[in-house]
């Protein structure tokens, strides 16, 4: 309603005609530049997009007991929020976001909330908001002591529902503070933002890239805000959230190359640079071997910009057929090209270490270094970094993988065993803890690049003085040398 633009002609007459056409002008143009709110006290004015936006109560920042990072123009709120979301301003440029540009009152409150853009990337969607600092104060009827509330506001959750049916779904986002770093505050406002999984036919965190499609729908949204440790709910107001798949796809690019060496074959089907997140589909097959979890890659431009990036292969329906999406830094204009670094494969080759448990007889708590090698594969040292207890219920051991050579063919790497998306009902344990009174448990393990970490229960050993950890199953990685060229 605030993109209205009026246009006014004037013919010949008298000049008595015309000051009236002129005055009747100026009036339009003071009412359009200040509209009132509903309680006719705050005024709207012309933000930096050309949009009214109602003006904030003036409050005295200096006064502020929270300490809250200023700005002195719209666009330096703009940039406080493309420096956090990646591919925001591209987004923006590709006309991407939606603007509600929708205020609603905080109950109880001296104050409004305003949903400012919202943005759906495809694996999430961003909504932009400010909140009217004099929503945070409070009259103090004596008039002694300060008006302003001693804690930052929380935004609890936001509240989705669909209006042309039930479907509904609460964010939970965990009581966070509106800290200085996720905040700015302009003109007699905090400014943030809240991320939530995006919309599919079953809301939540539990979706796969399949279930994201195009949609332009407007849902009634609502959120519950904690304010001086105060649950608040707001009413709902209607938010346009628009996705558009092809939107988010910058460039497609293809090769007729394949790499082959040993036992290793790559070969990269498509790549799209998107604005939220690129993706490539290749095969990939490994003779008398399992394909690990990740290849570890450089996405290179014309122009010389190195983007590193690990992709994680995600099997598709069609055999040794993977996807995987990646993060470039930015725009990839032109050609584009990717050079291969190293693949994971799976290991069935087992190795074991013993920890003396005498040494934590009587502690509940536990956070030991040691620094010892307890073995080795694939010319790689395992060193025991350190041991965590768990009010003497979990073992945490932390394992550290140093390589002999830095450029060597293979090495041992800590990594996930299981798939991301594999539920803990489907894991299977690959680690396995023996005492020497005969107990024994399973134990979990996962890591990354060069840390390993080994998470078991200590019940069952609770008078055992020495355990046997055995990992079953290793992941090692795979030196490769090649380099696609895609146009």
């Amino acid at each position: 309603m605030f993109n209205r633009k009026g246009y006014f002609y004037m013919n010949k007459g008298t000049n008595k005609s015309k000051w009236i056409l002129i005055a009747a002008s100026l009036i339009i143009f003071v009412v359009g530049a200040y509209l009132f709110t509903d309680s006719g006290e705050d005024k709207l004015v012309l933000s930096t997009d050309s949009k009214p936006m109602r003006k904030a109560k003036p409050v005295d920042l200096e006064d502020f007991p929270l300490q809250w990072n200023e700005v002195k123009s719209y666009e330096e709120v703009n940039q406080f929020y493309e420096e956090r979301i990646q591919g925001l301003k591209l987004a923006r440029e590709e006309g991407l976001t939606t603007y509600p540009k929708e205020s609603f009152p905080i109950p109880d409150k001296d104050g409004r909330m305003q949903v400012n853009e919202v943005w759906h990337s495809g694996h999430m969607i961003h909504i932009l908001y400010s909140i009217d600092l004099s929503a945070l104060t409070e009259e103090d009827p004596d008039g002694e002591g300060s008006p302003y509330l001693s804690r930052p506001p929380a935004l609890e959750a936001v509240h989705i529902k669909e209006s042309t049916e039930t479907n509904e779904q609460s964010f939970e986002s965990h009581s966070r503070e509106l800290n200085p770093h996720e905040t700015v505050v302009f003109e007699n406002r905090v400014y943030s933002l809240i991320q939530v999984p995006p919309i599919t036919e079953e809301w939540g965190y539990n979706y796969t890239r399949e279930d994201i499609g195009n949609y332009d729908e407007e849902f009634s949204t609502s959120f519950r805000l904690r304010i001086d440790l105060e649950t608040i709910e707001t009413e709902g107001i209607p938010i346009r959230y628009k996705h558009d798949l092809e939107g988010h796809v910058l460039d497609t690019f293809t090769t007729d190359e394949v790499y082959e060496d040993g036992n290793v074959t790559i070969e990269p089907l498509e790549v799209n640079i998107g604005v939220a997140s690129s993706h490539v589909k290749m095969r990939v097959e490994a003779e008398d071997e399992e394909i690990g979890q990740s290849i570890q890659a450089v996405i290179k431009s014309e122009e010389g910009a190195r983007h590193p990036i690990s992709l994680f292969l995600s099997p598709t329906q069609e055999g040794n057929i993977y996807e995987s999406w990646f993060h470039p830094a930015s725009e990839l204009p032109g050609d584009v090209s990717m050079e291969l670094e190293s693949i994971h494969l799976k290991d069935e080759t087992p190795y074991s270490f013993d920890i003396d448990m005498t040494q934590f007889e009587d502690e509940r708590r536990v956070s030991k270094t040691f620094d010892k090698k307890v073995g080795e594969a694939y010319d790689t040292d395992i060193i025991l970094k350190r041991v965590n207890i768990h009010n003497r219920q979990q073992m945490d051991i932390e394992l550290r993988y140093e390589p002999h050579e830095e450029q060597q063919n293979k090495k041992l790497v800590g990594a996930q065993v299981h798939r991301l998306n594999t539920t803990p009902e489907e894991q299977k344990k690959y680690g396995e803890v023996v005492s020497d009174n005969g107990k024994t448990a399973e134990a979990v393990i996962w890591g990354h690049d060069q840390q390993g970490n080994i998470n078991f229960p200590l019940r069952p050993f609770r008078n055992s003085e020495n355990l046997t950890i055995t990992v079953k199953r290793t992941i090692y990685s795979q030196r490769l040398d090649h380099t696609f060229d895609f146009q």
